[in-house]
């Protein structure tokens, strides 16, 4: 369901491309009465006809995203010199001269605003919207790129701007849903329909705030893993709260109120780590402190995007 703001902003761009499209069309009109002195029906009937054709255009282009945000980066560093640009996005391997605040606080269809009032909002990259957790990936996998290579990666609801480097970095993955038609496959992430031991490695950055049973989650995805196999798991966690906090509801303002946002179901506590080892895994947890300056900053923009990554060994038991 698309809130508000996204229906606003939609009906926004939708306007915009409309608009752009009527300048060639008001060209070819003036250009018609000036010089062919046609017939004011035909004219009309012309300059439609090549509205429509801008607009179909500019519609394709609009949907071809990674060329358009090409375009426009390459605008945005005619407007920022490159002594500008302190600060680097490895997801989409761009220079910028600061991240972006996106306003999630204004969407109070979606969010708490009070989660984000005393973090730091600009924290977005403004061309594939990494977020703080993205970029701290990013920077761990291109230290670990043999690792990479050599597995077989089940990636669920896997992120833009994570897809972006893993395609720039030739590192095949299989991309895992159950509801994005464009995943290679429709997987439950609480019940998955694969054998055991098919990965080496699976990734889940913020997924298992959404499902019905994170520790069926764990489960299989422990499951599916190879031995010694790597998962790669984030989720929300509120730094005030001791445990997992968690309560079935099916509305959307009370899931607000509990937990920061419409469509997560819980968030986790100070003992995480603890809750992956007690699911079958040795857990460490990235060290922010070597992220590179021109990535930071590394938390944010809620109170709950502590931004912890945990890379979980398979153990034995």
């Amino acid at each position: 369901m698309r809130s508000a703001a996204e229906r606003s902003k939609q009906l926004r761009n939708a306007v915009l491309v409309s608009a752009i499209s009527l300048i060639p069309a008001g060209i070819a009109a003036a250009i018609l009465c000036l010089c062919l002195k046609l017939a004011p029906a035909l004219v009309i009937l012309i300059s439609a006809l090549i509205f429509v054709i801008a607009l179909a255009v500019l519609l394709i282009l609009w949907k071809k995203t990674d060329l358009i945000r090409s375009i426009l980066y390459y605008l945005y560093k005619v407007r920022h010199p490159e002594g500008s640009r302190k600060y680097f996005c490895p997801c989409c391997n761009r220079s910028l001269s600061g991240f972006a605040d996106m306003r999630y606080y204004d969407d109070t269809e979606r969010f708490d605003p009070a989660r984000f009032k005393k973090q730091r909002q600009d924290v977005i990259c403004p061309f594939c919207y990494s977020a703080p957790r993205q970029r701290i990936l990013a920077c761990w996998a291109e230290k670990n790129t043999d690792l990479l290579r050599r597995s077989e990666i089940l990636y669920f609801a896997p992120e833009y701007s994570m897809m972006k480097w893993f395609r720039r970095n030739k590192i095949k993955v299989t991309t895992a849903d159950l509801y994005d038609k464009r995943a290679d496959l429709k997987l439950d992430i609480t019940k998955i329909d694969l054998p055991d031991e098919s990965y080496d490695m699976v990734i889940a950055n913020h997924v298992l705030e959404h499902v019905s049973s994170y520790e069926a989650a764990l489960s299989e995805l422990r499951r599916i893993l190879k031995p010694d196999g790597t998962m790669i798991v984030s989720f929300p966690i509120d730094p005030d709260l001791d445990t997992v906090k968690e309560q079935e509801t099916g509305n959307a303002e009370e899931r607000i109120r509990l937990f920061g946002q419409n469509d997560h179901v819980r968030v986790f506590g100070k003992d995480s780590e603890d809750i992956i080892s007690s699911s079958g895994f040795s857990v460490s947890i990235i060290d922010v402190s070597d992220t590179p300056d021109p990535y930071l900053p590394v938390t944010g923009p809620a109170d709950y995007d502590s931004n912890n990554i945990f890379i979980c060994r398979r153990t034995e038991t």
